[in-house]
Order: structure tokens, then C-alpha cells, then sequence
């Protein structure tokens, strides 16, 4: 098998989540360039009388207007995987790959893929919603494309769970990621039906399902139970202490209760103090449960 094939898919399984979604991300772009060249070639031709590039818009790009939705549902999802210009999938998949990361070390791989995409659909509809609501915008022949919704959801819903979190301005400046959230949401809140091509809207709907997502998350999570932190039962009557030795049912149930016990007065911490309030090894801890799950 051709070795760069092969360190690609390698680093595909053991990379992280948010690496996993830059080379969907990549690869999808490049799929799509692909396609745009056998169309330009005249390999690819579906349709004589139709411009360059309309296989590639009709299987990725998402229509705005009642009926293209309609007819291409399927790109509510394909159109935040999507990219046809290369500074866009550049810019976009820099901002993933800083939040990204970030997110998904206190929140965890599953969670960050669970907010890429409902994010990203999130924002998806309200541009939809908006192209059918406000009279400016209707008719439009408009379409989306793009993983700034998506990338949006995660930016907004990291600032509100670490508002405190530094972040280097051109690699010089520090400041605290609320302030930069909120630039990036006034700037898209002062642009909206403006004619410069970019889909406000789904980063707005994007923005705020990720504000959303965090106070569910932590509104769930300092109920009893707290979900996603619980640990494993086990019908097993034989556990293993680290280093392999077994331990009996009282043995288990003690360190059970003590974790419990310790797990229980974090969320007490959290609940009246918030995250940040919590040291590095609450939060090692509280990380290592979620990841129990």
C-alpha cells in the first residue's frame, strides 16, 4: 500500500477528534476540486448546458430558498463538511483546529462531534429560517457552504464554559476568549443583510446553539445523577485494583463510594463556585469520569 496513504489513515484512527474533522474537512475539499476539474476536462458532463462547477454545488452547496431545500436535504449536512475556495477551507479549519482542541480537552471527542454537526445544522436552518423570514433576503439564489456554523457553536460554547481562558492575539496579545466571542458576534450581528456573500445567519444560529449546548450541558450535569459522569456498574464479582490484583466486593464498594463521594463535591463546587474555580487535578479527575463512560 503507497506509504502516504497509509500514514494518512493511521493518523485518521489515532488522531484526535478535531484532526479527524480537519481531514474530512480536507478531504471533502479536495473531492470536491476533483469533480471541478473532470467538469472543466469534459470527462464529467452531466449536463451540457450548465456551468462549470454544478455537480459539486448541487451535492454540497446548500440552497437558501423553499424549494432547493426541498430538493437537496441531504446538504443540510454535506454543506458544513464543504469548501470550494481555498482560503476559506484555510481559514476555517485554523479556527477549528485551535477551538477544536481546546473544546475537546474538557469536554471530551464525542461531545465535540456531537456540536461540529448539530452546530452546524443549527445554523444551517436559521439561515434558512431568515432567507424565508425577512424580506431583504427573500428570493435570494443564495447557497452555504462551509464549517463556520459549526466552528462557530464550539467557539461560543468553549467561551462560555472557560470565560476566563487566555488566548494569544497574533501570537502576542493575551485575552480572554469572551472578548474575542463577542467581536466575532457583533461582526456577524452588524453584517447581516449586507451583500458580501456570507452566510450570517448560520453563523448567528451556530453561535447560539452553542450558548445553548453549555448551559444544557451544565444544567444536566449538576442534577442528580450527574449524566456522563456516573461510574460503570459491573455484574462482575471480581474487580482489579491497578497492577492487576483483584479485589473483593466490599473492597470495590468502598472505592466506589470514595470517588462517588469526592465526584459529588466538585459538582458542589461547580454549582457554587463554577468550572473555574475548580484546580487542575478536580478537573483531571472530573475529565478522567467523563471519559469512564
Amino acid at each position: 500500500m503507497n506509504p502516504v496513504v497509509e500514514q494518512i489513515k493511521q493518523q485518521f484512527r489515532s488522531g484526535t477528534m478535531t484532526i479527524r474533522l480537519v481531514m474530512v474537512n480536507v478531504g471533502v475539499f479536495a473531492l470536491i476540486q476533483l469533480i471541478n476539474a473532470l467538469e472543466r476536462l469534459q470527462v464529467l458532463s452531466v449536463f451540457e448546458d450548465f456551468p462549470s462547477g454544478y455537480v459539486s454545488q448541487y451535492f454540497f452547496a446548500l440552497p437558501v430558498f423553499r424549494l432547493g431545500i426541498l430538493l437537496k436535504p441531504w446538504t443540510l449536512l454535506t454543506s458544513i463538511f464543504a469548501h470550494f475556495g481555498i482560503w476559506h477551507l484555510f481559514g476555517n479549519l485554523l479556527f477549528l483546529y485551535f477551538v477544536g482542541s481546546t473544546y475537546e480537552r474538557f469536554f471530551g471527542a464525542k461531545r465535540l462531534l456531537h456540536l461540529y454537526i448539530i452546530g452546524g445544522l443549527a445554523g444551517n436552518l436559521t439561515e434558512i429560517l431568515a432567507h424565508q423570514v425577512f424580506p431583504a433576503l427573500q428570493g435570494s439564489a443564495f447557497s452555504v457552504v462551509g464549517a463556520s456554523g459549526a466552528i462557530m457553536a464550539i467557539f461560543m460554547a468553549l467561551a462560555i464554559a472557560q470565560p476566563q481562558l487566555q488566548v494569544q492575539l497574533f501570537g502576542i496579545f493575551p485575552l480572554r476568549i469572551y472578548f474575542l466571542a463577542i467581536f466575532f458576534f457583533l461582526k456577524d450581528l452588524t453584517a447581516v443583510g449586507t451583500a458580501d456573500q456570507i452566510a450570517h445567519f448560520a453563523h448567528i444560529g451556530g453561535a447560539l446553539f452553542g450558548i445553548w449546548s453549555i448551559q444544557q450541558f451544565w444544567h444536566v450535569r449538576l442534577s442528580r445523577p450527574w449524566l456522563g459522569i456516573q461510574l460503570k456498574k459491573t455484574n462482575s464479582h471480581l474487580k482489579v485494583k491497578k497492577g492487576g490484583r483483584p479485589m473483593s466486593d466490599e473492597q470495590y464498594r468502598a472505592t466506589k463510594q470514595e470517588r462517588q463521594a469526592r465526584l459529588d463535591a466538585i459538582l458542589d463546587k461547580i454549582s457554587k463556585r463554577g468550572y473555574d474555580a475548580l484546580n487542575k487535578e478536580e478537573k483531571d479527575f472530573l475529565f478522567q469520569q467523563s471519559k469512564d463512560v
